[in-house]
């Protein structure tokens, strides 16, 4: 791979700084601060130091809480519930601005396709890979728009004041998406080979081609009910594209977490991430600032907590405000220890059922109570069991466990090891008791997307680079095994979602004989695997849309149970012999999870934009 890269400093200085080193006479022009539309079109060179600019619309994509937040694989408080509750508390109404309007970085990529179109100084092979690369990233603009909203105001010219600027919508999403994937398959034709990080090639319009058609093909005829046909076209594109993103020499990572800190962010499994250099990007424009916990040695004595932090500086000293979830950590499988070729739940393994009784009475001085929660399991060791409930859920775990999870005692984090228990140094009594603010809801904090070598450590002023992986070989995997699964193939869907269950979590293959489990142990394993991925919520729109075995036999466009799902938290005692899961609000209204399904699987077009201009149509349904 090449080592050059897009990496996303000042945009306008970045396109003074290359023009400038071009044109020597823009130097002996006034004002010095600018350069002419002229100059910029004048080569190729010129003309990406706009194309670089315009990548900003790959952020809509980015990894981290993102859309995570909207769903059950994190529970949060503070900056990131107050984006997210709007949504999974049903607060919504049609003056919600979804972000229908994203005409002027289309407007960018117009411009794009049009000046470079028209260069006389950018040879004409040139002149194919530049617009190709604008259509990608004009796909990219109206994907994040359709995948939200449905519907788009397609533009493919740059407008003038002269024209028609009333508009109107496309009328369904499969007009949308029909225009999405039009740009994108000519992406793929137009693109290069060539691996530059950051930047478009072919392999990363055809793996996100993978995705817009499995998502296209959900909201074919929305709102009605939908049929999935086996011969559907659509899902002959994934596979065609899948396979050529194969081809371009990609490879699974066997180090799944290095993927996503400092130690591999190249990783030859990335097809597309966003690269941000510490030239200009400290901790707090990360998502990292907002999941490592505030806390010293203080907030630990107050607590009664252990053990000491040994740092001499405060070494955690971040916002944290959500951690993951119970409900999607107990998808991290665990290998049986009777049958070593079977993976399940860690509460399911025969070296838990062995250990534990779940009807023995738990004292208070253990593990107390918050007011408002309420138990619904609890567990013991039982006497002359040298089982603890850290190595039942720790031990042959899925990989991506410790790679993605840090949990009670589960790693040295900057030089320190988290205890998460009642009287732990970093669990959620920390908070309950007043001893400190910013610690995980959940007794868990995120490893994934946490870079090691924060120097001195992870704060808001201190510089860091970081990046957001966008796509990876990975998830065209899954999206295959997607396909597969709605073409009722099978073998082919178990050994595509095999790839990453075996190879990132280290777990026996899965074996399955019927298409109920596959999607059982598909929707597990691409959940686990795209955690902070920006996938899961519109994943589970789409698998509600199809209904049946994707959506726990309900109809299509019924409710989708995991988003609705209530969360639950569970506390371990000091000695790891007993644990208490416990249900209740944990902050403000976590416990209110709505899915209407009559209007949530599109938001609505904000009204404002409808009474300006009528020719965007009716509202979405619902709305």
């Amino acid at each position: 791979m090449k080592n050059n890269k897009i990496t996303y400093i000042s945009s306008t200085l970045l396109l003074i700084a290359l023009s400038l080193s071009s044109c020597k006479d823009v130097l002996d022009t006034q004002p010095y601060d600018k350069i002419g539309e002229e100059v910029v079109w004048t080569n190729r060179a010129n003309a990406e130091t706009f194309i670089f600019s315009t990548y900003s619309i790959m952020e809509n994509f980015n990894s981290g809480p993102a859309t995570d937040a909207w769903t059950m694989n994190l529970i949060s408080m503070d900056g990131t519930y107050n984006g997210a509750a709007n949504v999974f508390n049903e607060r919504l109404d049609r003056t919600s601005d979804m972000g229908f309007n994203n005409w002027a970085s289309v407007r960018r990529c117009n411009l794009i396709i049009q000046n470079v179109g028209a260069s006389a100084g950018i040879s004409e092979e040139d002149k194919i890979e530049l617009i190709a690369e604008a259509k990608f990233l004009r796909a990219m603009s109206y994907y994040h728009v359709a995948r939200r909203i449905g519907r788009i105001v397609w533009i493919d010219k740059v407008l003038n004041p002269e024209d028609e600027l009333l508009l109107s919508a496309t009328k369904s999403p499969t007009e949308s998406y029909a225009y999405i994937i039009k740009d994108l398959e000519e992406a793929v034709e137009g693109l290069p080979a060539d691996k530059v990080s950051g930047r478009a090639n072919k392999y990363v319009a055809a793996a996100m081609l993978t995705e817009v058609c499995l998502q296209a093909l959900a909201y074919e005829g929305y709102p009605q009910t939908l049929t999935v046909a086996p011969s559907n076209p659509l899902l002959s594109k994934v596979i065609e594209y899948g396979e050529l993103v194969k081809s371009g020499g990609y490879q699974l990572q066997a180090d799944y977490g290095a993927m996503f800190n400092d130690s591999d962010p190249n990783s030859n499994e990335t097809i597309f991430a966003v690269y941000r250099k510490a030239i200009n990007t400290s901790c707090a424009s990360t998502p990292m600032q907002v999941m490592i916990p505030n806390l010293n040695n203080d907030n630990i004595k107050l607590s009664g907590g252990s053990p000491l932090l040994k740092s001499p500086i405060r070494i955690f000293e971040a916002w944290g405000d959500h951690g993951p979830s119970m409900d999607f950590t107990d998808d991290y499988l665990v290998i049986d220890q009777q049958d070593p070729q079977k993976a399940v739940r860690w509460n399911e393994t025969s070296q838990y059922k062995k250990a534990v009784d779940e009807q023995a009475s738990i004292a208070p001085t253990l593990i107390p109570k918050a007011n408002g929660e309420s138990e619904v399991k609890r567990g013991s060791i039982k006497s002359g069991q040298t089982e603890t409930i850290w190595s039942l859920t720790n031990a042959a775990r899925d990989a991506r466990w410790n790679a993605s999870i840090l949990s009670d005692s589960s790693a040295v984090f900057y030089g320190e090891t988290l205890t998460t228990d009642v009287k732990g140094n970093s669990g959620r009594w920390l908070k309950l008791n007043g001893h400190a603010y910013n610690t995980s809801l959940t007794n868990m904090y995120w490893r994934k997307g946490v870079y090691n070598n924060v120097n001195p450590r992870i704060y808001a002023g201190v510089p860091t680079d970081y990046h957001y992986v966008t796509t990876r070989l990975g998830r065209v995997y899954l999206n295959m095994a997607e396909a597969y699964l709605l073409q009722q193939n099978l073998p082919k869907a178990i050994e595509l979602l095999n790839q990453t269950r075996v190879t990132h979590g280290q777990l026996p293959p899965a074996k399955m004989s019927d298409l109920a489990t596959a999607w059982t142990d598909y929707k597990r394993e691409r959940r686990v695997d795209l955690v902070l991925e920006n996938d899961y919520y519109w994943s589970l729109l789409r698998w509600g849309r199809y209904g049946g075995n994707a959506n726990h036999g309900v109809p299509s466009g019924g409710t989708i149970p995991e988003l609705t799902t209530l969360p639950q938290v569970m506390d371990v005692s000091k000695d790891r012999k007993h644990y208490s899961v416990v249900s209740g609000a944990f902050f403000s209204s976590n416990n209110v999870r709505e899915f209407d399904s009559s209007r949530r699987y599109l938001f609505p077009i904000a009204q404002s934009y409808l009474d300006r201009n009528p020719n965007f149509g009716i509202q979405n349904p619902g709305w």
